[in-house]
């Protein structure tokens, strides 16, 4: 074991835009199962709401508290900051909407939603660290809002879909995007900031918040492998990781790789559980793809290497 961590530390301060690259890649590819196993626990958005809160953040603070090599005490301490408290009411209310958007639609309606969290992004770090976007940013924006009026146009028509509304679920998925954005913003401007241990209580808030609106007799009806999968190996795996990988290599790089989810995770709901989004649907879902991969490619990528 102590082998291991050597080696990776080794490899990482040999190779460490290659060594954020591949923590990236995992931490996505752990992910894009993810709404699939949602699906497949057959839960209602409360007790799926508080299982997935509650274990992936317990599993979170063991991983920062046993694994972790930065400060912890310092990183305690920055959760009572106004930042610090942000990012756990923003993360919390993240483990909230996705929830509720995977149970009331079509995931590539909200998969879709969450992959504009770039351009959220964006306008925050014009507001929050002065980054000015430019015309380009801005027609960024409106095309990719464009692709997701698409998607959620005909989200209705999407095979094996819950039946609930499709703008409401896409209004779940760009709330997640926007708080996702919100965290990553003030981890970027708060460089002191412990944003594992923040995520984790979130985590656990909005766990707590799902267990409050609980039957009881609803707690135990799924299968124990699909909560140990989310709450204990996904969700906890793959947001270490892309929390780690901005470290070592460019935002640019994390971005692009963080649109695989988009990608992947219908596919995987579509594999496992037979629910087909629309020809219209993807052809939307690709405009936003595409959008965003030239907007990233034209303006980070410029800046950053």
């Amino acid at each position: 074991m102590l082998k291991t961590i050597s080696f990776i530390r080794n490899y990482a301060a040999s190779y460490p835009k290659r060594f954020g690259t591949l923590l990236a890649l995992i931490g996505v590819l752990f992910l894009t199962p993810d709404t699939m196993i949602m699906r497949l626990s057959y839960l209602d958005r409360w007790p799926l709401m508080a299982w997935r809160g509650v274990l992936m953040g317990l599993t979170l603070l063991i991983i920062w508290r046993y694994f972790w090599v930065s400060n912890k005490k310092k990183e305690w301490h920055s959760l009572s900051s106004i930042p610090g408290l942000v990012v756990i009411f923003s993360f919390g209310i993240n483990s909230i909407t996705f929830t509720l958007g995977i149970q009331e639609t079509s995931v590539m309606v909200v998969l879709t939603a969450l992959a504009t969290m770039p351009i959220f992004a964006a306008i925050l770090s014009t507001i929050f660290m002065g980054e000015s976007q430019g015309l380009l940013g801005w027609i960024t924006i409106i095309f990719a809002m464009i692709g997701v009026a698409v998607v959620v146009g005909d989200g209705s028509n999407a095979t094996g879909h819950p039946n609930g509304s499709t703008a409401l679920g896409a209004l779940y998925g760009a709330i997640t995007a926007f708080g996702l954005a919100l965290t990553f913003t003030m981890a970027r401007k708060y460089k002191e900031l412990g944003i594992v241990p923040a995520a984790a209580l979130g985590s656990l808030l909005s766990g707590c918040i799902g267990f409050y609106f609980s039957s009881y007799e609803d707690f135990f009806t799924a299968p124990v492998w699909t909560l140990v999968a989310m709450g204990v190996i996904i969700l906890p795996i793959s947001f270490a990781c892309l929390s780690i990988a901005p470290r070592y290599t460019s935002s640019a790089i994390v971005s692009l790789i963080m649109l695989l989810e988009m990608v992947i995770g219908p596919f995987w709901v579509w594999l496992g559980i037979g629910e087909k989004p629309t020809n219209t649907m993807i052809l939307g879902a690709l405009m936003v793809l595409i959008i965003l991969i030239f907007h990233i490619v034209k303006t980070q990528f410029k800046s950053e290497h």
